[in-house]
């Protein structure tokens, strides 16, 4: 019965601590956004959108802007927008030890820009999958995944990732491809580094541990992956285990690591299943951004893709 009582009680302050406040749209600061990630493999584009209410469940794609590309602040051109905000170059792969900037320009926002710099590629020397070493309650297999990393001795971040995938057949235009999932046993750098309490599909850290060194890294999961329809291949072949590294910039790597954080406090969804806790749970968490004036993130990482031996 007091137990009963204490919760009634919970409940009835949780329910009193909520007031009701319009919202009032002409309110919301106007901004410009900008999202790019740029690579060596792929020619550079940005999407340019800006900013809604919360109450909005749409991005507002701008048309109109004018969007320079400069590298090393040498002008190389005016991106060309095509659809959805998206605004490309015709013939821009950026290089290795280069900066870009973008800049964008649209009449009654400020002028936004923002600048990375593309890293040196790290390579994997070596790498494994095998699957059925150990078994989980259920007696499905687990997969294990040994990687060697020749990092180098500056300041490296990372993303990884292991993928398999499917190519585009007589019932789907799409590549499929399938990211390994749920870690079961993480190498000690990315329980150290990789928001692992959020079971991401990917893995950011860095090289406080190795730096400039050979790391061999062993990680074994479930027998469980998550897949996404892409318009584009990853890797070269399919039905073929891979491991996707990616040296990253420390601007990459912190947009990630707040992303994931935003996006597992997010109160959406079916989440919440208990009403009680509508108003205890999550806790607010800024997005990191790296451009000024505005908001989003333009961000550089070079890419090793390593056919996995099976073993």
């Amino acid at each position: 019965m007091r137990t009963k009582t204490i919760l009634a009680l919970l409940l009835f302050f949780s329910v009193s601590c909520v007031k009701e406040i319009e919202m009032k749209k002409q309110y919301i600061e106007k901004r410009l956004v900008l999202n790019g990630l740029i690579c060596p493999d792929s020619l550079i584009a940005v999407k340019v959108s800006k900013t809604t209410s919360i109450l909005d469940n749409y991005i507002e794609y701008i048309d109109n802007a004018n969007v320079k590309l400069f590298c090393n602040d040498t002008l190389l051109e005016n991106l060309t927008y095509s659809s959805k905000g998206r605004y490309a170059s015709k013939t821009v792969y950026p290089t290795e030890n280069n900066y870009y900037t973008v800049e964008v320009e649209l009449e009654g926002y400020p002028t936004i820009r923002a600048t990375d710099t593309v890293p040196e590629k790290t390579f994997i020397t070596y790498g494994t999958h095998s699957s059925g070493n150990t078994y989980d309650e259920y007696g499905d297999p687990h997969h294990d995944y040994e990687i060697t990393i020749a990092d180098k001795s500056k300041r490296n971040f990372y993303e990884l990732f292991f993928i398999d995938q499917y190519f585009p057949n007589e019932y789907s235009d799409h590549y499929y491809i399938n990211f390994q999932w749920g870690i079961t046993f993480a190498d000690p750098v990315l329980r150290a580094d990789s928001e692992l309490d959020f079971s991401p599909l990917t893995y950011v850290f860095s090289d406080n541990h190795f730096n400039g060194s050979d790391y061999s890294m062993y990680n074994k999961f479930l027998a469980a992956s998550v897949g996404y329809k892409f318009n584009q291949p990853i890797a070269p072949t399919e039905n073929d285990r891979y491991a996707i590294l990616r040296t990253t910039t420390s601007v990459y790597y912190n947009y990630r690591k707040f992303w994931l954080r935003h996006k597992n406090n997010q109160q959406v969804g079916d989440i919440i299943e208990e009403p009680m806790f509508s108003t205890h749970i999550g806790e607010p968490v800024p997005m990191y951004s790296n451009v000024e004036n505005g908001y989003g993130i333009f961000a550089a990482y070079n890419q090793t893709i390593y056919k996995l031996k099976e073993q």
